[in-house]
C-alpha cells in the first residue's frame, strides 16, 4: 500500500505525492461549493456574494466536465471578464492536474482535453454560439447580467449530448429588478446562498474595501450577503428620494467655496460653471459660447461677489479648460485642471477621477444635503448611474449613454461634481496657509 510522501496546496487543489510515485488530486471546496459541484440538478443558480468562491466553483466544474470528455460553454459579462476571471482559474487547476496534456487555443476561445472541449464566450456575442453543438454543461457566470434570451440561444447548443445529461449553472450576485429573479421563482429552480465572510480566505481589509464599493444598504445586502432585495434603484447614483431630502437640508454656515467648471467642447455642449460654499450651490452660470478669456472673466466676477479670499479651488475639466487653468493661476487665483479618465485617488475603489468626485458628491449629499439644486441639475444627476466593473470597481456609465436620456450633455452635474474634487477650506484656513507661504516668498 503506497504512502504519503509530500503533500501541497495549490488554490483549492491539494496534491499527494504517494511513495509509489503516483499522485493523489482532492479538491478542499467550501461547503457552498461543494454543494454546486456535487448537485445533481438539471438547472442551479448559486447566488452569492462578492469574493464568496464562485468562479473557483464554476472552473473546477468545468475541468471536473473536461477531464470526462464533455462539451462545456462558459459565458461571462465580457470578453475581458472571461479571460481575467474564469481562464486563469481554468488553466491554474488544469495545469495542476493534468500538466501540458491540454491545449489552450486562444484565437478560438476554446480548452481542449482529449474529446473534451470548454468553449469560452461572453454576453455581448452571445449569437456567435449558436453554432455549437452537442453542449452538455453550459456555466454562466454572472448570469444576472446575462440577456433575457439565454436560454432560447442555449437550446440550440445543448441538444443530442448524449451519453450525458445536460446541465446548467449559474452563479451571480444579485441585481435587482432582474429577469433572472423572475425565472428562478417562477420555475422553482433550486438555489444555493453564500454570503461574502463564507470564504475564510476573504480579509477584513478586502471586506472593508467592498464596503466602500456598495453606494448603499441595499447594495451591501447584494455585493456581501448575496440577498435579493426589492429594490429599483440599483445602479443609481442619486435616487430621486435623495435629491428631494438633499434640497430640505439645514444651510451650513460656512464662507469658503468651491468652484466647478466644465468648459464646452464641440458640439451643442454648455460651458457650465457651479459654486458650491458649504452644502449649498450659491451660483450657477451656463453659457453656450464662450472663450477662455471670457470665462476668465466670469469667473473673476464670482470670486469679487463671494470673496477671492474665501475661494478655496476651482476645479477645471481638463478636456478643454487647460488655457483657462492658466489663465487664473495668471490672475492669482488657486485653480488646478481634473482629468475624468485619470486615475482616482482611491484607485482600488474608483475606475477614475470621473467616479470618484461623482461618489464624493453622492457621499456628503447623503451625509449634508444640498440646497440650491435645480430641476434641471436633478434630471441630469438622476441620469448619472454606475456599475461596478470587471475589476469590482466603481465606474459610471458612458456619457454618450446619459446624453440618449438627457438629450444633451449633463454639465452641470459635471461641474458640480468637481467642486467636490477636494474639501472646501474655510477662510481662516486659508489665511493661515497663505500667510505661511508668504513667510518663504519675501
Amino acid at each position: 500500500m503506497s504512502k504519503a510522501v509530500n503533500e501541497y496546496k495549490i488554490g483549492c487543489i491539494r496534491v499527494v505525492d504517494c511513495s509509489d510515485g503516483s499522485r493523489e488530486i482532492h479538491y478542499d471546496l467550501l461547503p457552498h461549493q461543494r454543494k454546486l459541484r456535487k448537485s445533481e440538478e438539471p438547472i442551479v443558480y448559486f447566488r452569492a456574494g462578492r469574493g464568496s468562491g464562485k468562479s473557483v466553483a464554476a472552473a473546477t466544474i468545468a475541468v471536473n466536465a473536461l477531464l470526462k470528455g464533455q462539451r462545456v460553454i462558459c459565458l461571462g459579462q465580457t470578453a475581458q471578464a472571461i479571460r481575467e476571471v474564469l481562464v486563469p482559474e481554468i488553466t491554474k487547476q488544469l495545469q495542476v492536474i493534468i500538466p501540458g496534456e491540454y491545449k489552450w487555443n486562444q484565437t478560438s476561445n476554446k480548452i481542449v482535453f482529449g474529446d473534451g472541449v470548454i468553449y469560452l464566450a461572453s454576453y455581448e456575442s452571445i449569437e456567435s454560439i449558436r453554432g455549437y453543438t452537442s453542449i452538455s454543461l453550459a456555466i454562466l457566470d454572472e448570469a444576472a447580467l446575462a440577456p433575457p434570451d439565454i436560454f432560447s440561444v442555449l437550446a440550440f447548443c445543448m441538444r443530442d449530448c448524449a451519453p450525458f445529461e445536460s446541465r446548467i449553472r449559474m452563479m451571480s450576485t444579485p441585481r435587482s429588478d432582474n429577469w433572472l429573479t423572475k425565472f428562478v421563482k417562477d420555475n422553482n429552480i433550486p438555489i444555493i446562498t453564500a454570503k461574502t465572510n463564507d470564504n475564510p480566505n476573504i480579509s477584513e481589509k478586502e471586506i472593508e474595501l467592498m464596503r466602500k464599493t456598495c453606494i448603499d444598504e441595499n447594495a451591501w445586502k447584494r455585493e456581501f450577503y448575496g440577498e435579493e432585495v426589492d429594490d429599483s434603484t440599483d445602479g443609481i447614483l442619486f435616487t430621486q428620494q435623495l435629491l428631494n431630502t438633499a434640497c430640505q437640508t439645514k444651510r451650513m454656515e460656512r464662507q469658503g467655496y468651491n468652484i466647478g467648471v466644465d468648459c464646452a467642447g464641440l458640439g451643442n455642449d454648455m460651458n457650465a460653471i457651479v459654486v458650491r460654499r458649504g452644502n449649498e450651490i450659491v451660483k450657477i452660470v451656463e453659457k453656450r459660447q464662450a472663450t477662455a478669456s471670457e470665462m476668465c472673466s466670469i469667473i473673476k466676477g464670482i470670486t469679487v461677489e463671494f470673496g477671492k479670499e474665501n475661494l478655496s479651488m476651482v476645479y477645471i475639466d481638463a478636456a478643454y479648460g487647460l488655457d483657462l487653468c492658466e489663465r487664473l493661476i495668471e490672475y492669482g487665483l488657486q485653480a488646478t485642471t481634473v482629468s475624468f479618465g485619470a486615475a482616482a485617488n482611491e484607485s482600488t475603489v474608483y475606475l477614475n477621477q470621473r467616479a470618484e468626485m461623482y461618489c464624493n458628491a453622492r457621499r456628503e449629499m447623503d451625509d449634508m444635503g444640498l440646497i440650491g439644486l435645480t430641476e434641471e441639475l436633478k434630471h441630469e444627476l438622476n441620469a448619472t448611474k454606475y456599475i461596478l466593473n470587471n475589476s469590482n470597481k466603481i465606474q459610471l456609465i458612458p456619457k454618450a449613454d446619459i446624453k440618449v436620456v438627457l438629450g444633451r450633455s449633463p454639465d452641470l452635474a459635471d461641474a458640480l461634481a468637481l467642486t467636490y474634487c477636494g474639501p472646501i477650506i474655510e477662510k481662516k484656513v486659508i489665511e493661515r496657509k497663505r500667510q505661511y507661504q508668504s513667510q518663504f516668498l519675501e
